[in-house]
């Protein structure tokens, strides 16, 4: 497997065969999608997407993308970088774990949560939020899930007393776990 590749950064109103053209392009180029993230944000689909490749082949998608990203209307960057285990700058042996957080909508939940974990040297590796209505009451509730990289030398019982004592302060139900 290659450790070239290339990320694929795409956002554009929301409709049906984006995925299959962009796909399609990848497949059709000789490249491999590794990995990607997409969703729709608003009425707004939004991707990102890591290709591998030949430098030919990377070279096809890169040249091939501008028709593509004017037939389907969408805003598309396109950067060099590297994949596979070697790409991980800051990979310090750590504990995946994952976190789960519900409460009403507030402002700072998002930074608040973050700047917590950056204080205990916890990196984000992944993080979801959804903004939706609660069933009965139609109150707007924010949740998040998180998967967080726990350096060594960091207790998880001392992180997760920490993370309660400031969920308690701002009316969250939280949960961190160790995933396995």
């Amino acid at each position: 497997m290659s450790n070239n590749a290339l990320l694929i950064l795409a956002s554009g109103n929301d409709r049906p065969g984006i995925v299959d053209r962009i796909s399609g392009l990848v497949y059709e180029a000789g490249c491999n999608l590794e990995d990607s993230r997409m969703g729709i944000l608003g009425g707004e689909f939004s991707l990102m997407v890591l290709v591998t490749g030949g430098t030919e082949s990377l070279n096809k998608v890169r040249a091939d993308m501008p028709s593509l990203e004017e037939e389907l209307g969408l805003f598309v960057k396109l950067k060099e970088t590297v994949a596979g285990p070697e790409a991980r700058r800051f990979s310090p042996p750590a504990i995946l774990c994952r976190i789960d957080a519900v409460s009403m909508d507030q402002p700072g939940i998002v930074h608040k949560l973050s700047r917590l974990l950056a204080v205990e040297r916890v990196n984000v590796a992944r993080l979801d939020t959804t903004r939706s209505n609660a069933p009965v009451t139609g109150t707007p509730m924010f949740s998040i899930e998180m998967d967080v990289e726990v350096p060594q030398g960091v207790l998880i019982p001392a992180l997760r007393s920490r993370l309660q004592a400031w969920a308690e302060l701002e009316n969250i139900d939280l949960d961190l776990r160790v995933e396995r």
